[in-house]
């Protein structure tokens, strides 16, 4: 049985570990004087979040809700056409090997391509979100798919199981793994893509507002900013 150490270990280590750090950001600031344009030190940091609180939170929330939205619909189109393809081994052989090529190019190349079809503002950043977080959907879905235990799948098809009742319930379920392991990649990498879509074209959210403060020197809240980037990730 763990003991109450054992269990609060994974907390307090990484939490003394980031305090110590943050103290000896702070000593090293006051110590050699830095400007707060080049590195401000904690206490502005926090300062900046409590000052420009309202700011940051008017620029939060359309960064969730484009997040959250392109995650959701890079996870309806992952694990759909994944499903899809495993159903269907000419589909599979067409359409896989151009999704990999496809996946070679960086995803930051596409972005101003996708804000030239959809336009600037939320569309953009929602499809660029959704267009990066697909690609470990699909690839892990596909993985999990294919790593069914064929003996499984060959008593399934003996006892007559349609081949839909197969997947549903042996193939999908032996795919969670590697679906929810996609898709912690994929909610970071919505994140990602929604805050450089906002650094291109954009005149709201988190990335904007890092833009916007980096062309006014306030590098204070800048990184207040990219501290309530690390807490929505």
């Amino acid at each position: 049985m763990p003991t109450l150490v054992d269990r609060l270990r994974p907390l307090v280590l990484p939490a003394a570990f980031g305090g110590g750090l943050r103290l000896l950001w702070q000593a090293v600031v006051v110590a050699f004087g830095y400007p707060k344009v080049i590195l401000p030190a904690p206490t502005d940091i926090c300062a900046a979040l409590v000052a420009d609180f309202a700011v940051i939170w008017q620029q939060t929330v359309p960064t969730v809700r484009d997040t959250l939205a392109g995650f959701a619909l890079a996870a309806l189109f992952g694990v759909g056409l994944a499903s899809l393809l495993s159903f269907s081994r000419l589909l599979r052989d067409a359409i896989y090997p151009l999704i990999v090529v496809v996946q070679l190019v960086p995803k930051i190349a596409w972005t101003p391509l996708f804000i030239v079809w959809v336009g600037i503002g939320w569309q953009s950043r929602l499809t660029i979100a959704a267009f990066i977080g697909f690609f470990p959907i699909f690839i892990a879905m596909m993985a999990g798919l294919d790593s069914t235990d064929r003996s499984l799948v060959r008593l399934c098809r003996g006892l007559t199981a349609s081949p839909w009742r197969t997947f549903w319930l042996v193939r999908l379920p032996a795919s969670m793994p590697y679906l929810f392991a996609g898709l912690k990649i994929a909610i970071t990498l919505a994140v990602i893509g929604v805050i450089v879509a906002a650094f291109i074209s954009s005149s709201e959210g988190l990335g904007f507002l890092i833009l916007k403060s980096a062309a006014l020197l306030r590098t204070d809240l800048i990184l207040a900013a990219i501290t309530v980037l690390c807490v929505i990730g």
